[in-house]
């Protein structure tokens, strides 16, 4: 009869441990994608081939057999230790520092213990008096270490601390999101290591049992868990990091890192282009690389002469100081404006040639008109009558786009007033520069809100000289003005045919074409207005044109240091569109293109349209 020799819980517990670290191991192995995946992979195989090898080590109690079985276990522990560095520096982002030849560096150490080991039965480099101590029916042993197993072990621990180091490191960073990766990476990094260590320096009661390998399977475990709970790679640090350093070194932007003595001690791929640096920063001055900044201003336009082209860069400047608020150097952003300020300049002086050039040109032309008129047969005098009519358009479309230039360069300041009161003002003084036609008003009493009220009466003039000029022979034009959700609405609704199809596109596609383009600026200026003031434009074509402006939060109570209700209906003129159209005549009243790019914008369209 065969008789079944007990199995020692060591062993059985040294198998369970590879089990779990192999599973968890091939289920990494399929997250190959996310960053230390691999390596994660190989710790966890590598951890299981240990257990394994121990295992059937425990079943041998024939030394000259059982030695040999050491052979496995120690190329395992060979490759655990650099397989966590690896995972380390990969998880968190480190990856491109994961060379080949750092790996050969790494295994040149365990490589000769290896070695050592197969020439111990001669050499006795790792350890003496290998000896049978068996324990719970296995066949452990003990040994007295040699320095080079206690120098060995140690490298271990150095190579796995400071992964370590890097993993607390980068999570403790960002622990409101990762802290559960912190916690089972930990409880996953130490229990195998404090095994070790036991067991390396003779701690505890049962020195002659190594429980590394089972300590390891409590790493596959933690890990595994991280894994399907908290998404051990889908929410890698190494993204953060990663995309931190991008945003850095991808964008146009450059970046200078300056010292306290204003030496330039690192600088983006940006950065090294726009200035023509070595991709070697060598702590040259800033002085040197851009001439003529002010380092006291935090941003300004600088003139700088590269690669034998003159260039505009935009340097703002910031300072880099440490937990105390002391100074230990500054930030540097360099952006290439070149184009922008070139593009200012142009506009600048076709915004100055249609104010001044165009007004005074055609002022002469009407004169001349009328000069001519009082020379012609009456068969002839409509050639004048056409002249003057084409020449009074122009000077209007350039007074027009003089006033959405000066609401442009003032649409941020903010007063209290009656809206319904100032549309029903703006409507009254359209309505009259119209023969056919009629507008009505649907308001309430009043509305007061706090707002642009200039940008008001351009919003109401543009949207109801359009419906009136495209509304038919005698279009009916309804104005209606009230609040939604604190949010002032104003609807310009028409019962003709209403706003052309290709003036509104253009519009609404914020685009214009060569074949596709609008005749004029009213609608491109409620566009500009709406889209500065935050708000929203909307064209419904059923059963005519309407026309919605929603201008967000204009009802909310009045903000600190407006003027209150009572003292803005007294003390502040209702001005006219028509008063506000004549006032603008004056030169001396506007700082035009000069103050606000947005405005000079405006007046190019003009010239294109």
């Amino acid at each position: 009869m065969l008789s079944v020799l007990p199995v020692s819980p060591l062993v059985v517990l040294c198998l369970v441990a590879a089990v779990v670290s192999g599973s968890i191991g091939t289920i990494a192995w399929r997250e190959g994608t996310e960053p230390g995946s691999k390596s994660l992979s190989v710790l966890l195989f590598s951890a299981s081939l240990w257990a394994v090898s121990y295992a059937v080590a425990l079943t041998e109690f024939d030394l000259s057999v059982r030695f040999w079985y050491q052979l496995p276990i120690e190329v395992a522990q060979a490759i655990i230790a650099p397989a966590w560095f690896a995972f380390s520096l990969s998880y968190t982002g480190r990856g491109e520092l994961l060379t080949r030849r750092l790996i050969a560096v790494l295994a040149v150490f365990p490589t000769l213990t290896v070695g050592a080991l197969v020439v111990n039965p001669t050499y006795e480099l790792l350890w003496t008096n290998y000896r049978l101590n068996p324990v719970f029916g296995a066949a452990t042993v003990k040994f007295d270490p040699k320095l080079w197993y206690q120098i060995h072990a140690v490298y271990g621990y150095v190579i796995i601390g400071t992964g370590l180091v890097l993993v607390v490191e980068m999570l403790v960073e960002r622990f409101s999101r990762y802290r559960e990766q912190a916690v089972a990476l930990a409880i996953g990094s130490v229990a195998p290591t404090v095994a070790h260590v036991a067991h390396t320096f003779g701690f505890g009661p049962l020195q002659m049992v190594n429980f590394t390998p089972v300590a390891l399977s409590v790493t596959g475990a933690t890990f595994g868990y991280a894994l399907y709970r908290f998404q051990l790679f889908g929410l890698s640090p190494a993204t953060g990091r990663l995309g931190r350093r991008a945003a850095i070194d991808d964008v146009a932007v450059g970046v200078l890192v300056l010292d306290r003595e204003n030496r330039i001690v690192d600088a983006n791929k940006a950065a090294t282009s726009l200035l023509d640096l070595d991709s070697a920063v060598a702590l040259d001055s800033l002085s040197s690389v851009l001439p003529g900044v002010t380092l006291d201003d935090d941003r300004q336009l600088v003139d700088v002469t590269v690669d034998r082209r003159r260039r505009t860069y935009e340097v703002t400047v910031s300072p880099v100081t440490d937990q105390h608020g002391r100074r230990l150097g500054r930030t540097v952003t360099v952006s290439d404006v070149t184009g922008r300020v070139r593009r200012r300049q142009r506009l600048e002086v076709l915004n100055r040639v249609l104010r001044h050039n165009l007004r005074n040109d055609m002022t002469v032309v009407i004169g001349y008109a009328d000069m001519v008129a009082d020379h012609l047969p009456p068969a002839h005098r409509g050639a004048a009558d056409t002249i003057r009519t084409r020449s009074n358009q122009l000077l209007s479309l350039g007074e027009k786009a003089r006033t959405v230039e000066r609401v442009m360069a003032d649409i941020d300041s903010g007063s209290r007033f009656d809206a319904v009161e100032t549309v029903r003002t703006a409507v009254a003084a359209i309505h009259d520069d119209f023969d056919a036609g009629t507008a009505t008003i649907d308001a309430p009493d009043s509305l007061f809100v706090t707002g642009s009220e200039q940008a008001t009466k351009l919003l109401v003039r543009e949207l109801v000289e359009n419906a009136l000029e495209h509304g038919g022979d005698d279009p009916t034009v309804r104005v209606s003005i009230y609040d939604v959700d604190s949010d002032l609405v104003v609807c310009v609704a028409d019962d003709g045919p209403g706003v052309p199809d290709y003036e509104r596109s253009v519009v609404e596609d914020g685009s214009e074409s060569p074949l596709q383009h609008g005749s004029g600026l009213g609608l491109w200026a409620v566009r500009w207005t709406v889209d500065s003031l935050g708000g929203q434009l909307t064209f419904d074509v059923d059963d005519g044109t309407t026309a919605t402006v929603r201008l967000p939060h204009w009802r909310l109570p009045e903000a600190d240091g407006m003027v209150p209700e009572s003292e803005e209906a007294e003390s502040a003129p209702d001005l006219t569109l028509a008063e506000s159209a004549l006032d603008s005549t004056s030169e001396g009243k506007s700082t035009g293109a000069e103050s606000a790019s947005e405005s000079t914008s405006a007046s190019s369209s003009v010239s294109d349209t």
